[in-house]
């Protein structure tokens, strides 16, 4: 019977985790909505359970037998309630540990964006009893991906964060930690910010970028009133666009210029470069 539990097994982090828990031959079991698309790569190598936070029983059902919970829920209002109550039923079914996926934004007095949601399901888990561990990533290398089509067809990196610094990491690091932390016994309740190995504007990216590609790519920071006007354009939720300008004011104010090598510490490996992530993804910018 499986004894890990990946709840978030579709995103940029989970994908990863649940491909480098499979090599490593753990039992793995994912929690799966019932209406998703998301297609995984390799179902042959964990058991699915079909489930969704708000329903109680199929939680239940899915946390049968098992020992440790990953816990990655998508960004949404009622985030931190129902994590919350996860927790609550994870208690109940005798797991040991739960290793959740929050931001860094959670750790900031008062928190701000997404870290409010995230720091209700934290401060839940903290006070449970459970062994846990919280890691706290900086801002994704995977959001350049998002910009793709503006970068291939106006050469222009369009983010509010001015001239600030910003420790960059690969998400699929994040996943490496995690998968470390799952499979051995150290680092219990603990709080790891997670960085990648420098910390770059968005200035210096757009020229690493340009260098790789052979055309100039520029950065540009739009006053915050005008990024919001243009997610709303793109029927972003006054929600979502709300929590994304508190981060994007926190990040240019310099939230996120540190570089803390727990990465490295954790996993004996260090992180990905920005250099290493734009190669890699070379064919997306082209």
């Amino acid at each position: 019977m499986p004894n890990i539990l990946i709840v978030g097994g579709t995103g940029k982090i989970g994908t990863e985790l649940l491909s480098l828990l499979a090599k490593h031959h753990a039992s793995i079991r994912v929690l799966r909505r019932p209406n998703s698309k998301s297609q995984f790569s390799n179902p042959g190598d964990f058991e699915i359970v079909y489930g969704d936070l708000d329903d109680s029983e199929s939680i239940r059902v899915a946390l049968k037998g098992i020992s440790q919970v990953f816990l990655l829920t998508r960004d949404q209002p009622q985030q931190g309630e129902l994590e919350s109550k996860l927790i609550d039923l994870a208690i109940s079914a005798g797991v040991k540990k739960i290793v959740k996926s929050s931001a860094f934004a959670a750790g900031l007095n008062p928190p701000v964006g997404y870290g409010l949601t995230h720091t209700v399901s934290e401060q839940k888990l903290m006070t449970s009893g459970l062994n846990w561990v919280i890691l706290r990533p900086y801002m994704f290398m995977q959001n350049f991906l998002e910009l793709a089509d503006l970068i291939k067809s106006r050469g222009i990196i369009p983010l509010p964060m001015g001239k600030t610094k910003i420790g960059l990491i690969d998400a699929r690091d994040v996943a490496l930690v995690a998968k470390t932390i799952l499979v051995g016994e150290e680092h219990e309740n603990r709080i790891y910010e997670l960085t990648g190995p420098e910390s770059l504007s968005l200035a210096e990216a757009a020229e690493i970028l340009s260098n790789l590609l052979g055309r100039t790519i520029h950065y540009r920071s739009p006053p915050l009133w005008l990024a919001g006007l243009m997610m709303r354009m793109q029927d972003v939720s006054s929600w979502d666009v709300r929590m994304r300008k508190q981060l994007f004011r926190m990040i240019h104010e310099g939230g996120e210029d540190k570089v803390t090598g727990d990465v490295e510490k954790i996993s004996g490996q260090k992180p990905r470069t920005l250099e290493m992530f734009f190669r890699e993804y070379q064919n997306t910018f082209q």
